[in-house]
């Protein structure tokens, strides 16, 4: 098989996977904040054999399919405003490596945050999302924002830990010689 077909017939598997990954966000309840994350992590061979263009058509694949499939729309909402992070992880980490590129991802991670809670409170109006998050106190969403930001901290060295398990462990098996 030759390298463009492999590269594109790998982003078709993955775009499925990971669609089939965000639609396990609407059946299993504590899966709307897990399913975007897996989703994100199975993009990893795209990036890996495709490039960063191909990684980010994947991305656009999937949240367009999750948008119009998953019974879960915050999960498919999650992936779609941030969904975009394995794919750009590494260009982030090349231009400000260490932890020199911690604020400016957060910053980015937050805005896209906060870009995706403005869509469901002002042009979706997901009253079942708002009612949630209407419920919480202001130090228990205080607490959520800095969770997230955790996450996304643990996340990004997740996503290394994955990509050298895909390189090394994964990839000599899929493509012998």
């Amino acid at each position: 098989m030759n390298r463009q077909t492999r590269r594109v017939a790998i982003s078709g598997m993955m775009v499925a996977l990971a669609t089939a990954v965000l639609l396990m966000g609407g059946v299993i309840p504590a899966a709307t904040f897990v399913s975007p994350a897996l989703a994100g992590i199975i993009m990893i061979p795209v990036l890996v054999e495709g490039g960063r263009r191909m990684a980010l058509g994947a991305w656009l694949a999937v949240s367009a399919l999750g948008l119009m499939l998953c019974a879960d729309k915050e999960a498919a909402l999650l992936f779609a405003f941030l969904g975009w992070y394995p794919a750009m992880k590494w260009t982030l980490d090349a231009k400000l490596p260490g932890w020199r590129g911690l604020p400016v991802k957060l910053l980015l991670w937050n805005a896209c945050a906060g870009a995706m809670a403005a869509m469901i409170f002002f042009v979706f109006r997901m009253d079942q999302v708002i009612a949630e998050y209407r419920e919480m106190s202001r130090a228990m969403l205080v607490v959520f924002i800095l969770l997230a930001n955790v996450t996304l901290v643990l996340y990004d060295r997740l996503l290394n830990i994955m990509a050298v398990l895909y390189v090394r462990k994964l990839r000599p098996k899929l493509f012998k010689g």
